[in-house]
C-alpha cells in the first residue's frame, strides 16, 4: 500500500537551512516511495539505492516530459530534458567545452583566477562571501570557456533570479526570455568577428548529422549560463559556510591542503547544491515494495539519498574520513552533471588558495534560499571576515 506525506512541498518558499534537512530525514524514515498529491500528483523517491537505481534506468524514468515539478511549457533545457537517442547528441554539444584535456589545460587560469578574487575579497577585508566570491568564479569561467562577454555574464544572475522569483510560468517564460535576448548579442557578435572559441564552434555545430538551429542554441548557451553558475554559485558558497561555521576545519584543511579533495567530496554529499530532479515512468515500476503506475511524475531527491543512514553511517555529520565519493551530487547514469570535473577542479583550488589566507569567520548570519527552481539550495548571503589582514606567505 502507498504511502502518502502530508507538509511536503518542495516549491514552499519556507524552506530554510534546518527544516529542510529534517524534512528529508523524515523523508528517509517514511518509505521507499511515498506519494504526494500536490502539483497534479507525484511520487517521492528518497532512499540511496532507488534514487541511485532510478538514475540509472533511463528507459523506466524518462526526461523527456521534463525535470521539474510542474513543467512549463517552453522551459525544456539541452541535453537533461531529453531521452537517447536525441540525448545523445545534445549530450555531446557541452562536453565539447569540458573535456579533459580542456580542463586540465584550463587548471593554471583557474588557479591565476581564483588568487585574484580570493586576494581581492581579503584586501576588502571580507564581505558578502555570494556576492563576491561564490558568484564571481562561475561568471568568469563562462567567459573564459564559453566566450560569453564579460557584459553578458554579469546579467546572468539577475536574469536567472527574475526567472525564478515566484514561480508562475509567466516569469519563467518572460525571464528566458531575456536571457535569450542576452545571449542574441553574444551570438550576433561572434556572427560577425567568428573569434577561435566555444560559442563560435557551436554556431556550426551538427545535431545527428544536420546542422544545429537557433532554438537549440539558445538552448545549449541557457543550460551553460544558469547550469554553469548556479551550482558552483551554492558549492563555493557553502563550502565557505561549512568552513566558517567551524574553526577545527579550517585547522585540519590548513595542516594538510592535500585534503581538499575529500572536503569537496563531503560536502557535496552533505548539502548537495542541486537537490532533486524529476523523472517521469513510461511504465508500471515497482520501488521498495511500492508499485508506481506508469506515466507517473517522480521526483528524485539526491540530496536526501546523500543523508541516508543505510548507505552513510552517520550521514548528518561532515566527515572526511569517509567514502564519500559514491554521492549522487552530479547525479548518476546517462544525466550525470557534464561539469563534474570542472567544479571539482574549481573548488579544490579555492580551498587551497584559501589556505594562504587568514582563518575566516562568520561576520553575521547568514541568509539560505528556498529550493530555487524546486532543485538548487544554498546561500543567498554570508557575510564573512578574516581574522587579521595579513595574508600568509
Amino acid at each position: 500500500m502507498a504511502s502518502t506525506i502530508e507538509g511536503f512541498d518542495h516549491l514552499s518558499p519556507s524552506w530554510n537551512d534546518s527544516t529542510l534537512w529534517d524534512a528529508y530525514e523524515r523523508l528517509l524514515s517514511a518509505g521507499p516511495a511515498i506519494y504526494s498529491p500536490l502539483h497534479g500528483g507525484y511520487w517521492i523517491i528518497s532512499r540511496y539505492s532507488d534514487v541511485k537505481a532510478a538514475l540509472r534506468d533511463h528507459e523506466t524514468f524518462s526526461s523527456a516530459s521534463g525535470h521539474r515539478i510542474p513543467m512549463v511549457d517552453g522551459m525544456s533545457s539541452i541535453p537533461i530534458d531529453y531521452d537517447p537517442p536525441l540525448h545523445t547528441h545534445y549530450r555531446s554539444l557541452l562536453t565539447r567545452a569540458l573535456t579533459p584535456d580542456s580542463i586540465r589545460d584550463l587548471r593554471p587560469w583557474l588557479t591565476s583566477m581564483i588568487a585574484e578574487v580570493l586576494a581581492s575579497f581579503h584586501q576588502s577585508g571580507g564581505g558578502d562571501a555570494v556576492a563576491d566570491v561564490a558568484l564571481s568564479i562561475p561568471l568568469r569561467v563562462l567567459t573564459k570557456i564559453v566566450g560569453f562577454s564579460p557584459a553578458t555574464v554579469a546579467r546572468f544572475r539577475e536574469l536567472t533570479e527574475d526567472i525564478w522569483r515566484d514561480g508562475t510560468a509567466e516569469s519563467q517564460l518572460r525571464g528566458r526570455a531575456a536571457l535569450v535576448e542576452a545571449v542574441d548579442r553574444d551570438i550576433d557578435e561572434h556572427c560577425a568577428r567568428r573569434p577561435d572559441d566555444y560559442l563560435t564552434w557551436l554556431l556550426d555545430a551538427e545535431v545527428d548529422g544536420r546542422p544545429i538551429d537557433i532554438g537549440e542554441i539558445h538552448s545549449v548557451l541557457l543550460t551553460l549560463a544558469v547550469a554553469g553558475h548556479e551550482t558552483t554559485l551554492n558549492s563555493v558558497s557553502t563550502l565557505l559556510y561549512l568552513l566558517a561555521s567551524d574553526s577545527s576545519l579550517q585547522e585540519r584543511l590548513r595542516a594538510d591542503p592535500g585534503v581538499a579533495p575529500l572536503y569537496v567530496e563531503e560536502m557535496l554529499r552533505l548539502r548537495t547544491p542541486a537537490q532533486m530532479f524529476a523523472r517521469r515512468t513510461t511504465r508500471e515500476v515497482d520501488v521498495g515494495g511500492t508499485t508506481i503506475p506508469g506515466g507517473s511524475w517522480v521526483l528524485l531527491l539526491n540530496a536526501a539519498a546523500n543523508r541516508d543512514f543505510r548507505q552513510f553511517e552517520h550521514p548528518n555529520e561532515f566527515d572526511i574520513h569517509r567514502s564519500a565519493r559514491g554521492h549522487l551530487a552530479f547525479g548518476w547514469g546517462i544525466h550525470q552533471c557534464v561539469g563534474s570535473a570542472l567544479a571539482r577542479s574549481e573548488l579544490r583550488i579555492l580551498l587551497e588558495t584559501l589556505c594562504q589566507y587568514p582563518p575566516i569567520t562568520l561576520a553575521a548570519d547568514p541568509t539560505f534560499t528556498a529550493i530555487e527552481a524546486g532543485t538548487h539550495f544554498g546561500l543567498r548571503k554570508l557575510p564573512l571576515s578574516f581574522a587579521d589582514s595579513a595574508p600568509r606567505s
